[in-house]
């Protein structure tokens, strides 16, 4: 949707949605109620924050090419202490 054909009330989901954490699916019936309006408020919601990337401008860091780090470090691992270990008994 584009801004000249956000339906009315798409500034209150949007509200609802960043200020208190209210899931888009609710806020739009909180606004518009049961009508198929609410329908287009949750999609105009999802494309708007489809559209916002807040971390556009972050640069990611690239892994480091040399270091090599294990799948399975077993040293960093908490041993179970409910079980016995029986690893290398034999």
């Amino acid at each position: 949707m584009t801004r000249s054909s956000t339906p009315p009330g798409s500034r209150d989901v949007q509200f609802l949605t960043e200020e208190f954490g209210i899931p888009p699916f609710k806020a739009a019936r909180l606004v518009a109620g049961k009508s198929e309006l609410a329908e287009d408020l949750v999609d105009c919601e999802f494309q708007r924050q489809h559209d916002v990337d807040p971390l556009a401008d972050v640069p990611t860091p690239k892994p480091s090419e040399h270091e090599f780090v294990a799948d399975a470090d077993e040293d960093q691992l908490k041993p179970l202490t409910r079980h016995q270990n029986l690893r290398g008994a034999g």
